[in-house]
């Protein structure tokens, strides 16, 4: 009986774990807030996303999303964007939370044109 309550418990346990989405340091990985982009210094959107979070900004291959390679697709508010060069024009110090959308999620919300999934911009009030 101590035998199985002992691998019930580890199996909720690292369940638990393997449910997180956390970065080494405690955040999401996912996420961007603004405390993360802080640190990133006085630089557009774009340039604290290629230092923090390079992999937002990667376009996937086909192989991976099961249609053809797109770019990002942004979302600044509830406005799309023209690209990812978008994020050039805005400064990281005016970003409240950059949220990434895996690829499954963005074309549930969207439509089925984000195979490399979308970002999700708000801007401070």
């Amino acid at each position: 009986m101590k035998t199985v309550l002992g691998i019930v418990t580890c199996c909720l346990l690292l369940t638990g774990c393997a449910a997180q989405s956390t970065t080494a340091r405690g955040g999401q990985r996912n996420l961007l807030t603004t405390a993360d982009l802080a640190r990133a210094g006085d630089v557009s959107l774009y340039d604290a996303l290629r230092m923090l979070r390079p992999t937002f900004l990667q376009a996937r291959p086909a192989s991976t999303t099961g249609t053809a390679q797109t770019e990002i697709q942004v979302y600044v508010g509830p406005l799309q964007m023209e690209g990812v060069d978008h994020l050039r024009q805005i400064m990281a110090k005016d970003v409240k939370e950059v949220r990434y959308l895996e690829p499954r999620e963005a074309n549930a919300r969207f439509g089925g044109s984000h195979g490399s999934g979308a970002l999700l911009i708000t801007m401070m009030d």
